[in-house]
């Protein structure tokens, strides 16, 4: 088992919330079932790090492939879903290699829309990318899992701010409560490949490429990675 000690040096104030909404127009910090007691859940580190890891191998990372096609085809993907009975509204934006074997099997008319589109990359995919064998999905188990103590994270408000939850809309007075604490945790890795993956996401992050948690466009989230590998 290998170990990699990280923390997380905040740049700028995040946010990580249950999309808890008020009528002081105000976002609250992510909690479990005190309120009182803010703390940050290893799936939203897991997360993160695996949105890093996509962009570090965006080429070969069955999310961001899938992604750039749907994306490229969005009209087409919309046009088709209209003619099918009960499907969701919105096109869905990406898909896992799970998600995409799913496909080849089902036979629902949602599901052919999107095989249609994706079928090049359906037999690409038929084994785990190597982001799905790092963080696992819904077929295969992890390689990887995050351990961090659950500590309470200081908080503060950011208030009066000039836009809203909708980065459509124009309003002012919203309220958002962040944290600056530094984030420590360990990642163990189940061998090389994926100690290679978690380091590649962490240089993401020092790149600036992925931020955590909510309103990222708006300038929070913005992290330093520091991390050091126990073997």
């Amino acid at each position: 088992m290998i170990r990699i000690h990280v923390k997380l040096v905040p740049l700028t104030p995040y946010n990580i919330s249950a999309s808890l909404k008020t009528g002081e127009r105000k976002v609250m910090f992510y909690f479990g079932s005190d309120p009182s007691f803010k703390f940050i859940p290893p799936t939203t580190i897991k997360g993160l790090l695996r949105t890093a890891a996509c962009y570090a191998y965006f080429e070969g990372a069955c999310e961001t492939v899938t992604a750039k096609i749907l994306l490229s085809n969005l009209d087409r993907v919309e046009s088709e879903l209209e003619k099918c009975k009960n499907s969701e509204k919105k096109a869905k934006s990406s898909f896992t290699c799970a998600e995409l074997q799913r496909l080849r099997e089902s036979e629902d008319c949602e599901s052919k829309v999107y095989a249609n589109i994706l079928g090049d990359v359906i037999e690409k995919f038929s084994k785990p990318c190597i982001i799905c064998r790092v963080f696992g999905n819904e077929n295969i188990r992890a390689k990887m899992r995050i351990v961090m103590s659950h500590k309470k994270v200081n908080t503060q408000f950011m208030s009066g701010l000039k836009f809203t939850y909708d980065i459509k809309k124009k309003s002012k007075g919203l309220n958002i409560e962040v944290s600056k604490d530094e984030i420590e945790f360990d990642v163990l890795c189940e061998d090389e490949e994926c100690k290679n993956v978690i380091i590649e996401a962490l240089r993401q992050i020092n790149d600036g490429i992925v931020r955590l948690g909510r309103f990222k466009s708006r300038g929070l989230g913005i992290l330093r990675a520091e991390y050091k590998v126990i073997t």
